[in-house]
């Protein structure tokens, strides 16, 4: 409690927030959507990776190319069938002090493998070989066994779930953040209100010149879930940079040909790059759960009108002030072998007023005979596009109630098929479509993996089965959009837009870093002018 307190002085401070900040050179953000847990094996949202990313780190990660490259791993290799994976560990040291060692990656995984602690991220590790996947060589040496070759294992160990914690977590609740090797160290967190990260004073990486990494002193984040009070401290400083503000803030900031209005110019920069990213309504397509729910089932010819109903270029001018790009499959078109070009247009994707009317029809359904009884599920963040939807929807008698839950309760009412319309968005963990393609696969069924729609094809089990085993290249690709292809004739989701990264960042600040996959790396932002420091 001592430490808490003495680490959220900085938010109460008499001298005020931006002071101190500028003081301890604090960089300070809102998690609107609070942080729900400390372990990597269970961050699955934005935030709380964010967040995450701080205090833990892998043996690979992506740089900001979306190259995989060494993290705590110092080398690493893999046999020529793909199956061994080798790595030697770098001399990087926990936040106690304690050595870094191959054990503590055997225990990590052997953790989030266990069947008795159905941790959401396990899925990272499914390739290993069930009895000797991970195969201690020396203290600083260790192999990786996988059952059958995966081209994009190196990928998933990369991403934050696959993080590797003191013991393998066995030793102390991940919660505390005193188990990671990664850049900052948890020094305070009141759950409803704030969190304070200081530098970790040995961490191992250093810059091209020899500087110690972090530069900067912290983090500070708030966890404000109103978004009019999180762009008023942004405006006046209290806040250092904030990410992907609503079309109403867009308009604040900047006119209609996207240029900074004056009174902002040189206070923030805005940074951007194409995103990893598919926002989407999800639907139930468990007849029986639904059944049990008491809600009706959507039969295919609905599914796809209720695609075809909606106008995305309309939804993105409104809901993302031009900030995204209608969407053109569910696996976003910056993914290798997944531009426009690479594949068909979907029919189903477009809007096709006309077409939609007649599908409903063939299910009796017009705007005198109305469908009734769906439920669209959503949280506080995003009611706005529900009501767009419940509007477009009701113009071709479909009756969509709004369920408005808190972002948790919204998340476990998904995860157990307790809504049959949800609004979702997934977002790539590394390079490669099987990242987006797995919510199709019916063996990662919710809640044990993202699959929440229950949709099951044995063609596209089999084919992603397949692609598994491939080696990189067009064929592989070229499976991988026969599969997009087959699972979205069959509409068990609606893909709406392709988003960007956007950061409005204070200009106080330099050497952000955004990538495609939105990961937040602070370890070489500074304050302007602010010097290094050299071991």
């Amino acid at each position: 409690m001592v430490l808490l307190a003495s680490g959220l002085v900085a938010l109460c401070g008499c001298s005020g927030p931006h002071e101190e900040a500028e003081k301890f050179r604090l960089l300070t953000y809102n998690a609107s959507d609070g942080i729900r847990t400390l372990d990597p094996a269970k961050a699955m949202d934005l935030e709380t990776m964010w967040a995450v990313d701080q205090l833990y780190e892998g043996l690979l990660e992506l740089d900001a190319d979306l190259n995989v490259v060494p993290a705590l791993a110092q080398t690493w290799s893999v046999s020529d069938d793909g199956l061994v994976y080798a790595f030697k560990l770098r001399n990087a040291r926990f936040h106690d002090g304690t050595l870094l060692g191959a054990k503590d990656v055997a225990m990590s995984f052997e953790r989030l493998l266990d069947p008795a602690e159905a941790l959401p991220g396990r899925w990272v590790l499914r390739d290993l070989h069930s009895t000797s996947g991970v195969e201690v060589i020396s203290e600083d040496s260790l192999h990786l066994n996988l059952a059958q070759a995966n081209p994009v294992f190196a990928g998933l160990l990369a991403t934050t779930q696959a993080s590797i914690l003191k013991g393998g977590g066995w030793v102390g609740d991940p919660d505390t953040g005193d188990l990671g090797t990664g850049p900052f160290i948890l020094r305070g967190w009141l759950p409803e209100t704030a969190m304070v990260l200081h530098a970790n004073p040995g961490y191992w990486m250093r810059d091209s010149s020899g500087a110690v990494l972090p530069y900067i002193d912290g983090v500070r984040l708030e966890f404000n879930r109103e978004e009019g009070a999180e762009m008023l401290g942004f405006r006046q400083g209290r806040y250092d940079f904030v990410s992907a503000p609503s079309a109403e803030w867009m308009e604040v900031f900047f006119d209609g040909s996207g240029a900074w209005k004056p009174e902002w110019k040189g206070r923030f920069v805005r940074h951007t790059t194409p995103y990893l990213k598919t926002d989407y309504i999800g639907i139930s397509v468990d007849s029986l759960a639904m059944a049990e729910q008491g809600f009706p089932a959507l039969p295919l010819g609905v599914r796809r009108a209720m695609s075809m109903a909606l106008d995305r270029s309309e939804l993105v001018r409104e809901l993302r002030a031009g900030g995204a790009a209608p969407a053109v499959g569910f696996v976003p078109p910056g993914m290798p072998g997944f531009s426009e070009l690479d594949r068909p247009v979907m029919f189903e994707l477009e809007h096709h007023a006309d077409s939609a009317r007649w599908l409903l029809a063939q299910h009796g359904i017009d705007e005198d005979s109305r469908l009734t009884g769906l439920v669209l599920g959503t949280k506080p963040a995003t009611a706005d596009l529900a009501a767009a939807l419940q509007h477009a929807w009701s113009e071709f008698g479909l009756d969509v109630a709004i369920d408005v839950a808190p972002s948790a309760l919204d998340a476990e009412r998904v995860a157990k098929s307790q809504v049959p319309l949800f609004r979702k968005s997934w977002l790539a963990d590394y390079a490669d479509a099987e990242n987006f393609l797995s919510l199709f696969d019916s063996q990662r069924w919710a809640p044990k993996g993202p699959n929440y729609t229950h949709f099951s094809d044995s063609d596209v089990d089999m084919w992603l089965s397949q692609a598994a085993q491939m080696n990189e290249g067009e064929e592989r690709q070229a499976l991988l959009r026969k599969i997009e292809q087959l699972a979205m004739s069959q509409m068990p989701l609606i893909p709406l837009w392709h988003d960007e990264v956007l950061h409005l960042v204070s200009s106080d600040w330099t050497g952000w870093q955004i990538s495609a996959t939105n990961r937040l790396d602070l370890r070489k932002v500074r304050l302007s002018g602010q010097a290094p420091s050299v071991n």
